[in-house]
Order: structure tokens, then sequence, then C-alpha cells
């Protein structure tokens, strides 16, 4: 195995332990911002709903503006069904005036709900609540997920290939041409022209050590046969 394969498994191999360590992390921490993000969005919705005294329908307008959201409103002692009944139920049930949960439809989609019970003097408690697709919110979160892990790999190939340039021209070519002159050395060629160093790095130190080297075995040589 030559040395710049070894050099190479050794790169990729750090590189795609690094890489899957980074996309994990990030993923938990993206879609942990993505679905917070979201919170803060519906509750933004709702906050002005509440202040302006906004219809559901034009709250519903606000939030589509933000990300796709679902703003309802309904009276707390309606007859309600699938996931508007069950966050009657839970708020009712609830110590606060506020509920944010997942929830799941008959249908198999996971929704964020962020719901409240508002309630005005004498009137009847009602609630109003936004929902949100979880799909929307993982999509964010993938979509920037995608675009870091992308961009690691852009700049990884980069490196890759700037580090196997360094290493040929520095390392490679230079090791390779001293060992063809060894190689003529030991069989008595001494036709062949000495390395010539190219800066004062460790490989041109050795460079300049195997050239006194070999004339140095030169004139060992020339002297036994002079002899």
């Amino acid at each position: 195995m030559g040395l710049r394969l070894k050099f190479n498994l050794t790169l990729v191999a750090i590189f795609l332990a690094g890489f899957a360590t980074v996309g994990v992390i990030a993923n938990r921490y993206l879609q942990t911002v993505a679905l917070n993000d979201a919170k803060r969005a519906a509750n933004m919705v709702l906050d002005a709903a509440a202040i302006a005294n906004l219809d559901a329908r034009i709250a519903a307008g606000l939030g589509s503006r933000i990300i796709e959201m679902q703003v309802r409103e309904f009276a707390g002692d309606e007859p309600q069904s699938g996931i508007d009944r069950e966050v009657g139920l839970k708020l009712q049930a609830a110590k606060y005036n506020e509920l944010t949960d997942k929830f799941i439809t008959p249908t198999g989609q996971a929704k964020l709900v962020i719901a409240r019970q508002i309630r005005i003097a004498d009137a009847p408690m009602r609630i109003r609540l936004a929902m949100i697709d979880f799909n929307a919110i993982t999509n964010t979160a993938t979509l920037a997920l995608t675009t870091l892990l992308s961009s690691i790999g852009v700049v990884f190939l980069l490196v890759f290939v700037v580090l196997n340039i360094m290493l040929d021209r520095l390392i490679v070519r230079p090791v390779a041409q001293m060992a063809r002159l060894a190689d003529a050395v030991s069989v008595g060629d001494f036709s062949i022209a000495e390395f010539k160093p190219s800066g004062k790095d460790e490989i041109s130190v050795l460079g300049v050590a195997f050239n006194r080297l070999r004339r140095s075995t030169e004139e060992a040589i020339k002297l036994l046969k002079a002899g």
C-alpha cells in the first residue's frame, strides 16, 4: 500500500467519522431550533389575534405568511371531533390556560398545536388554537441540515485536493526520485544526476544527506577499484 493511498484512506476515515458526528449533532440542534421557531411563530400569531381581536380566518392568513398554519376558534362547550376535541379536553383539564403539545390525526399526520382559553367577561369560554404540520417543521430543519452538510462536503473536497497536491509535490515525488537514485547507486550506476533540493524542509535536508552518501559511495568504489 503506497503512502498516498494510506494518507487518503486515513483522511477519508477521519472525515466520515467527523461528518457523521456533525450530522447527528446538527440534526438534533436544527430540529430543536425549527420546533422552537414554529412555536414562537404560532404564539406570535395568537398574541396578535388576541390583541387585535382578529377573526380566526384573518389570523390564519397572518400565520401563513410566517409558516403554514391553521388557526381555529370554537366555543369550549361545543361538541368537537378529532384534534379539536382532544385539545378541548386537555385544555379544560390543565391547570393553565395554554397548551402546547403534539397530536396525531386519524390519518397518522403529526401536528404541533398551541391552544389558549379565551375568557371575556361572562361570555362562554372559547378556545383558539394554531395548528402546524410537523412535516413543515422537519422539512425546514432538513433543508438547513442538507445545506450545512453539503457545504462541509465541498470544503472537504477542496481540502482533499489541495492536500493531495501538496503531498505529491512535497513528499511523494521527492521520495520517489530518491528511491530511483538509490536503486541506481546500489548497482553502481553513478551517471545519474544528483537529487536537487527545492527548499530547506526535511525532505530537502534528506536529499542533501543522500547526495553526500552518493558521493561518498562513489569515492569509496573508485578507491577500491584503484587499489
